[in-house]
């Protein structure tokens, strides 16, 4: 028999392999080794994994114990409140019958009636960024042991977020620091040196009475001074746009830009002069990010095109792609990611409506938010 102490050590070995540098951490599949160690270790018949979203859901929602067929009819993931979000606000909580917990409410429809709960917060350097529990022991309670044993597990899950929070901030900083850099470069070094060879085809074509050079070199002049204005479009390009300053038709037009080296073809058409609420803004541009990471992701190589534009009383934005498209209700219920419903709540928080037509022939999402 294994002991929990060699599992645990066979836990970290394998979080630290998905966690190796050089390969983009896979935090799905972290969270799934730990919640599956946590039901072996507590001997728990199931056993869950959260990650909030900060807007009262889960980000990431990772079970184990749970069929597909099961994990469908029960609907929504759980949100951050009840005995989840004293969870995460109170620390560990033990309990042989969580319905006498004081902040239980209730089991949704075909929910497994649970009784014995233990759970403890998933913590970095002081941070909560989780939670972990655990429920049906075959004993019919947990232990104080059990607690510890969740606890070291907790521990990895939270090196394995801070991890992978790090890793996707430090990619975005290369990318615009990166960015930077070149822009700095194209205008320190091409953008003068072509400035400096159109003065000279300048200077050179009043000197000359060659009439047939003359109009040489104004030819040269031209397509240097064509050449200059491309090269300063592209820098300016280059430089990321805020939000604040720039603008929603701007800065979606500068992030569409930066994601085409991934192979997708994207195409911005969004009207200038929008104005909204920053919030409101800020709301949209992120709903829009979401739907063309998601583009990028399930939808390689498709053509997509991000609209944007301004009614009488109504803002409307949409991101269509013309990919594969995917069938809603036949996601995994077991892992999912919160990308759909991430969007809709943005959408609800700032009183648009929301709405996603997937079919055998693209996928379109469509947002309306009222302008005044």
């Amino acid at each position: 028999m294994v002991s929990a102490r060699s599992d645990t050590d066979a836990v970290a070995a394998g979080v630290l392999d998905l966690l190796a540098l050089g390969d983009a951490p896979d935090l799905d599949a972290v969270l799934e080794r730990i919640v599956r160690a946590a039901r072996r270790q507590a001997s728990a018949r199931y056993g869950a994994i959260g990650v909030p979203d900060g807007r009262g859901g889960f980000a990431r929602f990772v079970t184990s114990g749970i069929s597909e067929r099961v994990a469908a009819t029960i609907g929504e993931l759980p949100r951050t409140h009840g005995v989840l979000g004293a969870l995460l606000e109170e620390g560990p909580i033990l309990l042989d019958d969580i319905r006498r917990h004081p902040r239980f409410s209730y089991y949704p429809a075909h929910h497994p009636t649970l009784t014995d709960f233990l759970g403890v917060p998933i913590t970095h350097r002081g941070s909560v960024l989780g939670n972990l529990f655990v429920s049906g022991h075959r004993s019919g309670h947990f232990t104080k042991a059990d607690a510890r044993r969740l606890e070291t597990l907790a521990a990895y899950a939270g090196v394995a977020i801070a991890n992978t929070e790090l890793y996707a901030r430090s990619q975005r900083l290369a990318v615009v620091e990166e960015r930077n850099r070149v822009a700095r470069e194209l205008h320190d070094a091409a953008t003068q040196t072509l400035f400096s060879l159109v003065l000279a085809a300048r200077a050179a074509a009043l000197s000359t009475r060659d009439e047939d050079s003359r109009a040489t070199i104004v030819g040269f002049e031209e397509r240097t001074t064509a050449a200059l204005q491309e090269l300063r479009g592209l820098v300016h390009a280059l430089r990321p746009k805020s939000l604040e300053s720039d603008g929603l038709a701007a800065t979606l037009a500068d992030h569409a830009e930066a994601l085409r080296t991934s192979g997708v073809a994207i195409v911005v058409d969004a009207a200038e002069g929008v104005r909204l609420p920053l919030g409101t803004e800020h709301a949209l541009l992120r709903i829009a990010q979401e739907a063309l990471n998601n583009a990028i992701r399930h939808a390689p190589g498709s053509s997509v095109r991000v609209t944007l534009r301004a009614g009488a009383k109504t803002v409307t934005l949409r991101v269509n792609d013309d990919g594969p498209g995917f069938e809603p209700a036949a996601l995994p219920h077991t892992r999912r990611g919160m990308g759909l419903t991430t969007m809709r709540e943005r959408a609800d928080e700032i009183g648009a409506r929301f709405a996603i037509r997937s079919s055998g022939k693209g996928t379109t999402v469509t947002v309306t938010v009222p302008s005044t």
